[in-house]
């Protein structure tokens, strides 16, 4: 038996990522998934734009950019009630964040689809 690879028909992501490599994998898996990359974003003031002005159903978000910490970005998006992902090597939950699910950093395509599968449900429950 083969496994299928669910297809999230078009969901738009939201993507904050500084690595390129990292970037360029992530596009390239969420593409796999069926999902729309909305980005991606390299730095806090690009991000920042593109939470406030672009369409997006969800987002995967570094916590870290360029060296500048995400946190304004998580605060647009948690006060619009988007579904997001923080993707970060180091998480601290003393922050403060209340990400809808936690990407550690290195993560797998398998730990992506898993995340995309509950920030899909997270979207269908708004």
């Amino acid at each position: 038996m083969s496994e299928q690879i669910p297809n999230f028909n078009g969901m738009r992501v939201l993507v904050a990522e500084d690595e390129f490599l990292v970037s360029m994998l992530l596009e390239e898996m969420l593409d796999d998934l069926g999902c729309r990359v909305v980005g991606p974003y390299a730095t806090l003031s690009a991000a920042l734009d593109g939470a406030r002005n672009e369409a997006f159903d969800v987002a995967v978000i570094d916590l870290n950019l360029a060296g500048e910490k995400a946190d304004p970005i998580i605060a647009e998006v948690s006060a619009r009630e988007i579904p997001h992902a923080i993707a970060s090597g180091g998480y601290d939950a003393g922050t403060g964040h209340r990400p809808t699910v936690l990407l550690d950093k290195p993560y797998s395509s398998a730990q992506l689809e898993q995340a995309m599968q509950v920030l899909h449900a997270a979207l269908e429950d708004r």
